[in-house]
């Protein structure tokens, strides 16, 4: 009972980081437009279909390049238009209804393997073909209002390119901002290691606009979440050659003094521009870190003159770490600094087109009972279908659908959820169907742009309030519906108390059906991990192989995009339930970005195998000296699957950095290959090592923070 509170209490909480008042108004206006224009028309009906099809595009809305804003807006606009058209061709036949519903919902289900904004494509879908093939329309008006639901969703689109907002972010890109630059600070600082605390406080501010409840997810949170990693990595390293410094003052070494000393004056000035291009906006200048790679270089030689030196040896340890965490910082500032505006370029090793993005294979991937996601996705089918069968057989069933297009829009795999949004939804329809009929009785009948007004208004309220504020939202769509139906000459009086009854039967049978599976996800998070992280070591281990194995090679390559998909669903419910766990929450998804940085460098690795085979060159000498830095990481990646299923702290884990630095003396003292190819794989060992880095350091955070519970109980 006390986890349901929480849940209840959690859904009437406010979180607006991922609000944007422009976007809102933009969306409201989309709607309003085509609801305007059926009006003058004087064909009510034309205007309502195109506000559905409008608004389930304005969904869509969210951040991204031009490019990918517009065709997932687009892909939504299509789909609300085809599964418009199709159910208006069906709805002659129950039959061929359920069968529409049930395999939009399947596709629905599966969808979600590519993520929370692809699968709205398929619930958008599904949720117009519920509700149209309930009204009695011919069928050969079936082109017709697909054109109309489909136009209005693309005029939807064309409105987001218009108007994109330069900084959906902000409050992300400036808590990072200022975390990079007081990590500069230190780093300048003639005394690094005595300097006034305030890094830790920085972090944890960080920490929580990041990773707070209702964050979002995509590239540019990828990198912020990666970038606030390297920050706690970063600021180790300061502070261990902050003491390196001191004991080097203390005892007069003015070389060894003086390169450490430069070392950190560079790195502060590289950190710098990282927290100015997240500030600004703008690229980041990779050529701010040439120096940085010299400062390295200078003091692994100075300390190389005195091996007898500890603190020379650790200096040097830590000074070769330091550079390779912001090359890191590099590679991932941009992506989010610029919020999307920059379109990635193709990769290419070689003559080969890097794709790390896969989605139909992802699909077939997940297409299994061991699969979270074919699960959900099953039961999403059996019970939509079946509460829209059962519907029909009720009286008024031409009203009947909304009880099946609440349970599409409530079921989630998850027990925690799926509660926490039917709850939300439950209390925000009741306050919006009374705002709702309230407006609509004052605006009064006949005054249809009155309506439209109140249309516009509800529409900003749906999407001000953002996806965490699931209790807000149903306030506002169910307020929105009120209008629009009452448009459409449904009074509200006829309409409310029976959508609050549908709701309260949708959202007891959604939440039952997850009853029916219980089990809190935090529990199976540990070995997703660990599943995903043992998927990836076999996947080095099979591109890395000197025998041309393309089977093993697609098996490893299909394992491990199901247990992403796994680990990520698994991730993501367990952020929704109102547990204890955050150490646990935040080490998993710290290394599930980690593992995606990871994975991005092995493709690299790939690529360049297939690289050297289409160009006929022998790949074996390149695997050759491959092996032992790979064997390092398979070694580690075990290590780190061990303690991730375990809560324990990864014991025995290799140090990476040397071993991919003995990798690159051997390519650069014996090249066997192509300068392109040498390059971009020593690129991606450099990246693998400080993904696997990074991911080690986590999970010892993650047992340390639990050990610091234990203790103070």
């Amino acid at each position: 009972m006390q986890a349901v509170a929480v849940t209840v209490k959690r859904s009437l909480r406010l979180d607006f980081s991922q609000s944007d008042p422009v976007v809102a108004a933009r969306n409201a206006l989309g709607v309003a437009v085509p609801l305007v224009i059926g009006i003058a028309l004087g064909n009510v009906p034309i205007a309502v279909f195109g506000a559905v099809g409008a608004l389930f595009a304005s969904f869509a809305d969210r951040p991204g390049s031009y490019r990918l804003r517009l065709v997932r807006m687009s892909a939504t606009s299509l789909a609300v238009g085809i599964g418009g058209g199709l159910s208006v061709l069906c709805g002659h036949s129950v039959p061929l209804s359920l069968l529409l519903v049930a395999v939009f919902a399947f596709a629905a289900g599966m969808l979600l393997s590519l993520g929370a904004n692809v699968a709205q494509v398929g619930i958008a879908g599904t949720a117009v073909a519920i509700v149209l093939n309930r009204f009695p329309l011919p069928p050969s008006g079936a082109l017709g209002i697909a054109s109309v639901i489909a136009a209005a969703g693309l005029v939807q689109s064309l409105l987001a390119i218009a108007g994109w907002p330069l900084h959906r972010h902000a409050p992300e890109r400036a808590v990072l901002a200022e975390l990079y630059a007081g990590l500069a600070s230190r780093a300048r600082s003639a005394h690094p290691k005595m300097t006034a605390p305030g890094a830790g406080a920085l972090l944890d501010k960080a920490r929580q606009t990041i990773t707070g409840f209702g964050h979002g997810h995509g590239p540019s949170m990828r990198s912020y979440r990666g970038l606030l990693d390297e920050a706690e990595r970063i600021r180790l390293e300061v502070m261990a050659l902050g003491y390196c410094l001191e004991r080097f003052g203390r005892a007069a070494k003015d070389e060894q003094y003086d390169a450490v000393q430069r070392l950190l004056r560079e790195a502060g000035l590289a950190l710098e521009a990282v927290s100015g291009s997240l500030r600004k906006g703008t690229v980041f200048d990779d050529s701010v870190l040439a120096p940085v790679t010299d400062a390295a270089a200078l003091v692994t030689d100075v300390m190389a003159r005195y091996p007898d030196s500890p603190t020379g040896r650790f200096a040097s340890l830590h000074a070769r770490a330091l550079a390779g965490q912001l090359r890191a910082c590099a590679r991932m500032v941009t992506p989010g600094a610029v919020e999307g505006r920059m379109a990635e370029e193709t990769a290419r090793v070689g003559g080969v087109r890097m794709s790390l993005q896969a989605p139909m294979d992802t699909i077939r991937a997940n297409l299994r009972l061991d699969s979270a996601i074919f699960r959900h996705a099953i039961r999403l089918t059996v019970l939509v279908t079946a509460t829209d069968w059962l519907a029909r057989l009720l009286p008024g069933n031409d009203r009947g659908y909304w009880i099946s297009l609440m349970v599409l829009l409530l079921l989630r795999p998850d027990f925690a959820a799926t509660l926490h949004r039917t709850s939300s939804r439950l209390a925000g329809t009741l306050v919006g169907l009374g705002i709702g009929t309230a407006a609509t009785f004052l605006v009064g009948p006949d005054n249809p742009y009155g309506l439209v007004a109140l249309v516009l208004v509800f529409v900003f309220g749906v999407r001000i309030s953002g996806a965490p504020n699931a209790f807000f939202m149903g306030i506002w769509t169910a307020a929105y519906l009120v209008a629009l139906l009452d448009l459409a000459g449904i009074p509200a009086g006829a309409v409310a108390l029976p959508r609050l009854l549908d709701t309260l039967v949708a959202g007891i049978l959604a939440v039952a059906a997850t009853v029916v599976w219980p089990a809190w996800e935090r529990t199976y998070l540990p070995t997703r991990i660990a599943e995903l992280l043992g998927a990836y070591r076999r996947y080095l281990l099979a591109i890395t192989d000197p025998e041309p194995n393309k089977e093993r090679i697609d098996s490893s390559r299909i394992q491990a995009r199901l247990a992403r998909s796994n680990a990520q669903s698994s991730l993501e419910r367990t952020q929704a339930e109102p547990v204890a766990g955050q150490a646990r929450l935040f080490a998993g998804e710290g290394v599930l970005v980690q593992s995606h940085l990871l994975v991005q460098a092995a493709m690299v690795i790939d690529a360049a195998r297939l690289s050297l085979r289409a160009g006929g060159q022998p790949v074996e000498g390149l695997m050759w000296q491959l092996g032992p830095f790979m064997a390092d990481c398979a070694a580690t990646l075990k290590v780190c699957e061990t303690a991730a299923v375990h809560g324990a702290a990864p014991r025995g884990a290799v140090a990476l950095r040397a071993s991919y630095l003995a990798l690159k003396e051997t390519m650069e003292r014996d090249p066997v290959q192509v300068e392109t190819v040498q390059l971009a794989v020593l690129d991606a060992a450099d990246r693998i090592a400080n993904s696997l880095d990074t991911i080690t350091h986590l999970l010892r955070e993650r047992d340390k923070a639990a050990a610091e519970r234990a203790g103070g109980h």
